[in-house]
């Protein structure tokens, strides 16, 4: 086989290809082998061209929301606005009376998950705000690491903003979420609602952001 450089130089088209290494399938597994495949340049813009999209955005600001000690609680991130997503839903889970704690996926694909949370102490206790953070999956997968927030003010009117986000790829029709949080034995926290004089709706407790790379 000639060098490439001996080749002849010319402008690609969309409709020629070129030779590349297929590592996993359509769903995300690994390819057996890693078998030499062509790919046209057609098919290389599209997936080059794709760019993340809204599809659901949901707030909770009805009220605050604390966990009972040592005990899991699935974060609820109120109702979505605007349209319904036909990718991704943002549900009831079971047993809640709030809906907005478990995100389902309907379309496989790339997605991204921006959480945000208030963070404060609105107990009567002195203890200081030490919550923490994880992504299930399926109720019984971990997804990505635990987040910790503590800090050492314990003022009632003292919060603090924590964002996480999450960029994964659904492989299961169906695949649901829960984000949850847990307060530590000795400490205390919650996700804080700050209401005000002026009018307004209080704070928003905890977001949800959730675009879709298309």
């Amino acid at each position: 086989m000639a060098q490439i450089s001996t080749y002849p130089l010319l402008t690609p088209q969309l409709g020629d290809s070129v030779l590349g290494s297929n590592v996993v399938d359509t769903t995300g597994s690994p390819v057996i082998g890693n078998p030499t495949v062509q790919y046209s340049f057609s098919t290389i813009k599209t997936l080059i061209d794709q760019q993340l999209v809204q599809q659901i955005y949901s707030f909770n600001d009805t009220n605050s929301q604390t966990p009972a000690v040592d005990t899991i609680y699935n974060i609820r991130f109120g109702t979505p606005t605007g349209a319904t997503s036909p990718h991704v839903q943002l549900l009831q889970g079971t047993g809640t009376t709030t809906a907005g704690d478990k995100v389902q996926f309907n379309t496989l694909g790339t997605y991204q998950i921006i959480l945000e949370y208030t963070i404060g102490q609105r107990g009567a206790t002195a203890n200081q705000p030490f919550l923490l953070f994880r992504t299930l999956q399926d109720g019984t997968t971990q997804i990505g690491s635990t987040t910790v927030m503590k800090f050492q003010n314990n003022s009632t009117t003292e919060s603090k903003s924590l964002i996480i986000p999450l960029t994964v790829n659904i492989t299961q029709i169906g695949t649901y979420y829960n984000f949850q949080m847990i307060k530590d034995t000795v400490n205390d926290g919650s996700l804080v609602q700050q209401l005000n004089n002026v009018g307004w709706s209080g704070s928003q407790t905890a977001t949800i952001t959730i675009s879709k790379l298309v």
